[in-house]
């Protein structure tokens, strides 16, 4: 888990409570009217009363929150890694649990074998040194027909990367220190380990099945079902 924890901080730039702002803070953003509407039409059908709902990642516990509130009747179970998400959890409703958890080694325990129906990895994949622990994992929680949201970030060029971070033009314009280049190149080399191809193959190898691919600018939204 220290491990874990030690590469995720990492990942964030070493400023965890930044990290916690910029997420919870682009949560309604990223999770409009046009996303519950591809959540209600791709990812619960398979949900059943009393079946248990994952958010891997779950940061605050904030799309934990929301899916307890849709789905009263379901257990929902969020796990997270990082304590400084974790000391920021919000409140949730009694069929909701935010779980500290390694997601690197995941445990079978953290949900009954077969007995889940959805699960969503929101910009999550690219963080793991490996994701083939978790993705084995999450086929033996899914039941026969449940079904895995994976939104993640995909392969970029430099150009449009850096455009990106320095929408200005400042970093060829102006002074900066080495550091800060420093991180966005490092971050670069993390945000750019997958093609969406290099994902869905990850996906099919476990014994998934594609239902839907989505592409936008900078990431991909994939939806994959364990075969009844």
């Amino acid at each position: 888990m220290e491990k874990t924890q030690q590469q995720i901080l990492r990942h964030h730039g070493g400023d965890g409570e930044q990290a916690r702002t910029m997420i919870t803070q682009s949560y309604e953003r990223r999770h409009d009217t046009a996303f519950w509407a591809f959540w209600n039409q791709q990812m619960s059908g398979p949900i059943q009363p009393q079946e248990v709902v994952l958010d891997l990642g779950a940061g605050i516990g904030q799309f934990v929150q929301d899916l307890a509130l849709r789905y009263p009747h379901n257990r929902i179970l969020g796990i997270e890694a990082a304590d400084y998400m974790l000391a920021a959890a919000l409140s949730l409703p009694e069929n909701a649990h935010l779980l500290r958890g390694d997601l690197l080694a995941p445990d079978l325990n953290w949900a009954q074998s077969g007995q889940v129906a959805a699960v969503m990895a929101n910009m999550l994949l690219h963080e793991l040194p490996q994701p083939v622990s978790l993705i084995k994992a999450v086929f033996a929680w899914l039941k026969p027909g449940g079904r895995w949201c994976v939104i993640d970030l995909v392969r970029q060029p430099l150009s449009a990367y850096l455009e990106h971070k320095f929408p200005q033009g400042d970093l060829w314009q102006e002074p900066m220190a080495s550091l800060p280049i420093e991180a966005v190149f490092e971050h670069f080399s993390e945000h750019n380990r997958y093609h969406a191809e290099d994902l869905i193959y990850l996906l099919q190898s476990a014994g998934f099945v594609l239902v839907e691919r989505t592409d936008f600018p900078r990431t991909v939204r994939l939806v994959v079902e364990k075969p009844a």
